[in-house]
């Protein structure tokens, strides 16, 4: 009867472990997918663009199989060559984003791009996306984990922007390592789950907006808090960027929006906080919801820019191409008696140096965040007095510097503290 039970317990045992499995698991294996149609091969000024369909996976549906198959493109310079690779996911309701592509590779990048299921609008995607996923309107579905956290769409998006990635690098073009990711929005988030998925592939991150830690602060926390609180955990452990992190070791800079509807910056610190490599950078853009109005930002039309902020082309340069100099960095910052002090490690001169200030009154996409001029004192570090309207009052304050290329770097978002 003893050996029974013990029989039984580890049949128990055995199979919550296969029910608690991550669902990436089985794709972290670096193959590329099975193209499955080849779409033809054009040529636009001095890039090359291969647009192909991929199979990402077969869905189980109570109508039957499902197979979920990809368009994707591959954009390239014209002149041969070996090349780094860029991954460029899309933000939400878009597709594959193959104009910023040509921008990129004639920057001299092998960029991909796709329709990411969950995502993607399914009624904007190429007629030769298909899934399970399609059938249900955009944004629904995204936060359904049973029977587990694959029947969530962002996990067939997740999967199948990490199976482009091993396409990119399978291109004999591509310089293996030399390969970065960037995105927007949904984009970014995608962005740094895959650079925690797949680290040991990628050079370098660029996230714009995304971030992880949803539960601590975001557009989607009213979602969340709607499903079973199992559900809610499922889809954290699993599906929430934020709770990966840890394992990225390369450079990563996030590009966030201090009003940020969709993002708040709580989550965002969170994410970044997470993050233990010594090689990340930030910055915040005070003012503005989805927009950087900070040097280096989205000031400029989108056509100006291959990236969807303009530093990133100088953060990808450095990393993937030794080329240029890396970003400054807000390496302290302090609030003393009657002033606030930070230090820049910079390898350019800083053009522009503030500090950023809000009361916390309100919620994060309202706050108004006025701006303090701040100056040299030597030795990197810069000062800037704290204004006499902040008596008595609890707010929040980070330093922003910027220099000619343009690049801007943040420090941290901190709050008031009363000091004699």
């Amino acid at each position: 009867m003893q050996k029974y039970f013990l029989l039984l317990f580890t049949v128990l045992l055995s199979a919550t472990a296969a029910t608690a499995q991550d669902p990436f698991q089985p794709y972290l294996n670096g193959e590329a997918p099975r193209i499955i149609k080849e779409l033809g091969e054009t040529t636009q000024g001095n890039v090359k663009i291969r647009e192909l369909v991929f199979h990402s996976r077969d869905v189980q549906t109570p109508e039957g199989s499902v197979p979920n198959e990809i368009f994707a493109a591959i954009v390239r310079p014209l002149a041969p060559g070996k090349y780094p690779g860029l991954m460029v996911y899309h933000g939400g309701g878009g597709n594959a984003e193959i104009n910023r592509a040509k921008r990129w590779a004639a920057q001299g990048y092998i960029v991909m791009v796709l329709d990411e299921p969950g995502v993607a609008n399914p009624e904007k995607v190429s007629e030769f996306t298909t899934g399970a996923w399609k059938k249900y309107k955009y944004a629904a579905n995204r936060f359904r984990v049973t029977p587990d956290a694959s029947a969530s769409t962002i996990f067939e998006g997740v999967l199948a922007s990490l199976q482009a990635l091993y396409l990119l690098r399978a291109q004999p073009d591509v310089i293996k390592d030399r390969i970065g990711i960037t995105g927007v929005s949904w984009g970014g988030y995608m962005t740094t789950m895959i650079s925690s998925l797949a680290n040991k592939y990628i050079r370098a991150s660029f996230s714009v907006y995304g971030s992880g830690f949803y539960d601590e602060g975001s557009a989607f926390q009213k979602e969340l808090n709607a499903i079973a609180p199992a559900d809610r955990e499922t889809w954290l452990k699993y599906l929430d960027a934020g709770r990966r992190v840890r394992s990225i070791r390369t450079p990563f800079f996030l590009a966030a929006a201090a009003n940020d509807f969709f993002f708040h910056p709580p989550a965002v610190m969170k994410t970044l906080l997470s993050m233990k490599n010594g090689q990340v950078n930030h910055l915040f853009g005070p003012n503005a919801s989805h927009k950087i109005l900070l040097l280096g930002g989205n000031m400029k039309p989108d056509s100006m820019r291959p990236g969807s902020v303009e530093m990133e082309l100088a953060w990808f340069d450095y990393y993937l191409k030794d080329k240029g100099q890396p970003m400054p960095v807000v390496t302290k910052a302090e609030q003393q008696s009657g002033a606030f002090r930070f230090r820049v490690k910079s390898p350019l001169p800083v053009t522009d140096a503030k500090v950023y200030y809000s009361f916390a009154d309100t919620t994060w996409p309202k706050r108004v965040w006025v701006p303090i001029a701040a100056a040299p004192v030597g030795n990197g570090w810069y000062t800037a007095a704290i204004p006499a309207e902040t008596d008595g009052k609890v707010f929040d304050w980070y330093a922003n510097v910027s220099d000619a290329r343009p690049v801007s770097a943040s420090s941290y978002i901190m709050r008031s503290k009363q000091v004699k």
